[in-house]
Formats: C-alpha cells, structure tokens, sequence
C-alpha cells in the first residue's frame, strides 16, 4: 500500500523549484511510482516547463496555485486556466505545457511509453 499526504496543509508546506534557475528536472515532493504505465508523482514549479508530448492520455490535479495549459491540437492551441482542485485530462498525441508564473503544485500521471520533451516555441 502506498499512502501520500496530499492535504492542503502538506501540500502548502512543499519547495516550489523555480524553473528559471534549474539546471535539471526537479524532483518530486512525494518521490515517484509507477501507475499502470505512468509515472506518477507531485510536481511543485513556477515558471513553464518544456513542451510534452505523449502517446497515452495524461492526468494533471492541480492542487494549489494556478497554471495555464496550452494543448496544440490539430494545429490548433487551445488555452484553459487552471486553479486548486481542477483536474484535467490532456488528450494522447497532443503536444502542451503548463505556465505558472506565481506557482503551481499538482499530481501528476504521465505515460511512460513515447513521452517527449521540447524547449523550442514549435516543439515536434
């Protein structure tokens, strides 16, 4: 059985890595296990990450702060808002990133299989 504490309270008390400076991926607060095929784990930043892309459909909780999702889908960039307690499906095949530039920390589920990773404004 694996049991995290992810109360308002606990998350509240988790180190935010500011992207800007990171020389490396930051780890997660809670470490990181495997969910049928995903990488699981707790991600706590401000700032954007890279563009990603998956083969198999990701869930992201958000549990404190805000984050702006940018999806690319068919050409297309479809932008949503998100606050504490919103959890979102990000569609397979679909390249996106997250902007938290006061903060965000959610829960992640990411499939391990065909992940990618991109820095440039026109990832692919």
């Amino acid at each position: 059985m694996i049991v995290h504490d992810l109360s308002p309270e606990a998350v509240g008390q988790m180190v935010r890595t500011d992207l800007a400076t990171a020389t490396e991926e930051p780890e997660s607060p809670i470490g990181t296990f495997d969910f049928h095929g995903c990488i699981t784990g707790v991600a706590s930043f401000s700032g954007r990450p890279p563009w990603e892309y998956h083969e198999g459909d990701e869930l992201l909780h958000i549990l404190e702060g805000r984050s702006r999702l940018t999806i690319r889908q068919d050409g297309q960039d479809k932008i949503r808002d998100l606050r504490a307690g919103e959890l979102v499906i990000v569609p397979r095949g679909c390249w996106h990133r997250s902007d938290a530039p006061d903060g965000v920390t959610m829960l992640y589920l990411t499939p391990v299989a065909g992940s990618r990773h991109s820095w440039e404004d026109e990832p692919g």
